[in-house]
């Protein structure tokens, strides 16, 4: 048998494996209190050799991105007015080739944008390359003890200590990871692939934290949904209302007083510049917080409708600064591209504010006006409530009221965040 044949066999074999396999990613921490001076450097030193070559290739993306970029010991640089020589000492083959190929991804993507009527430019340089691509387990990346708290990155000679290695089951197929910086430090996102009936099985047995297994069951409701969006929050067509609220906290304002005062390059003014970046990461923390237990309650519905409205439109009015720590894309486009639940989408011209949703009738209401008054049949409704209930009218479903079972799920959903407020309105 010749390689091209063993290469041709081992990957119908993983098609196979896959088709009964779900993919998971689990987040580890680099254990940096545990590493030396020597290795701390050489972690940098990754991600800063990551964007010399992201660069080098970008510059002459034309003549450069079908070479032998993955061969390369040396790369041009722009420094100032000069151009420099720099070496690339610890990107592996492989890590290179991976980064030759997020490139060819983001290309794709700017081509699939183009066809697709938007106005699109070219790639861009990078500031910073903030994550390597670490695609095949045993070569780029391994872990070299059986509790999984240690791995062996390419490029790195000694084993880093990592915390949160515990989750990875061991019957589990570990496939790939992904190296990422961030202000708080460096993450292994470990992609692994696990039987479809035995994760489901240790998702309903799972342990509490004192080791005790409480079955788990997925509550679904058999309903339909309207929803209203708006920066902060959404309404229910059943009277379910969801608010929350991601400020800038006072230590960040003050920081970025003391950020705004300083000399720029000076060695306060990086230390500050962290600190800054240590705040925005935890309100983005917050921030996918409110996403991942919003959609969780979202998915349990039969259907779903909503309105394609233009989000980049709300940041020119008074919203601006609300819509910067919302969340309403992310879950908009979460409910478009899950197959958890089926969704309808309504056309953005249809005028669903403005249309009484009892006798049909269409009233003007001003952006300040909260409350819906029809001069027809005399409804006064909430005007989110209102326009939730339309969206079900649009696409041909009735509305049902707030059962006892969707109040207790939002409630055991919800009641971890403090940021989120949950009330009902008729």
């Amino acid at each position: 048998m010749t390689k091209a044949e063993k290469i041709k066999q081992t990957r119908q074999q993983t098609k196979e494996r896959r088709k009964n396999q779900i993919p998971v990613v689990y987040q580890l921490k680099i254990n940096l209190s545990s590493v030396s001076k020597e290795t701390k450097n050489k972690l940098s030193k990754l991600f800063l050799e990551a964007k010399w070559l992201y660069n080098y290739i970008v510059a002459d993306i034309e003549n450069r991105l079908n070479s032998n970029a993955d061969k390369l010991k040396e790369v041009e640089i722009k420094v100032g007015e000069n151009f420099e020589r720099r070496k690339i000492e610890n990107l592996s083959s492989q890590m290179k080739q991976a980064l030759r190929e997020r490139i060819k991804q983001n290309l794709y993507s700017l081509h699939v944008q183009k066809e697709n009527g938007y106005r699109t430019g070219k790639l861009q340089f990078k500031h910073c390359v903030n994550s390597i691509p670490l695609k095949q387990y045993g070569n780029t990346f391994k872990f070299v003890n059986q509790q999984k708290t240690r791995v062996k990155i390419q490029g790195i000679k000694k084993p880093l200590r990592v915390l949160g290695g515990h989750q990875i089951p061991g019957d589990s197929e570990i496939a790939k990871a992904e190296l990422v910086r961030r202000p708080s430090g460096i993450y292994l996102f470990v992609t692994c692939y696990i039987d479809r009936d035995k994760y489901t099985g240790a998702w309903k047995h799972r342990k509490n934290r004192k080791g005790v297994v409480k079955p788990r069951v997925w509550q679904t409701f058999a309903t339909d949904s309207g929803i209203d969006f708006k920066p902060t929050g959404f309404m229910l067509s059943n009277g379910l209302k969801l608010e929350w609220q991601i400020k800038e906290t006072r230590r960040l304002k003050k920081l970025q007083k003391q950020f705004s005062r300083q000399k720029k390059g000076s060695k306060r003014w990086y230390k500050t510049k962290e600190k800054i970046a240590k705040e925005y990461e935890k309100l983005t923390n917050i921030k996918y917080d409110v996403i991942n237990k919003t959609c969780s309650f979202l998915y349990r519905y039969r259907k779903i409708c909503f309105q394609d409205d233009n989000i980049k439109g709300w940041k020119n009015g008074h919203f601006s600064k609300s819509v910067h720590h919302s969340a309403v894309g992310t879950i908009k486009r979460r409910l478009s591209d899950s197959l958890r639940v089926s969704t309808a989408v309504v056309k953005s011209n249809v005028p669903t504010t403005k249309t009484c949703s009892r006798c049909g009738s269409q009233q003007e209401i001003s952006l300040s006006d909260r409350i819906f008054r029809c001069s027809v049949c005399s409804l006064e409704i909430d005007r989110d409530l209102n326009a939730a209930i339309n969206m079900l009218k649009e696409v041909g479903l009735g509305r049902s009221e707030l059962t006892p079972v969707e109040w207790e799920t939002a409630a055991k959903i919800f009641r971890g965040n403090p940021y989120i407020l949950v009330s009902h309105t008729t």
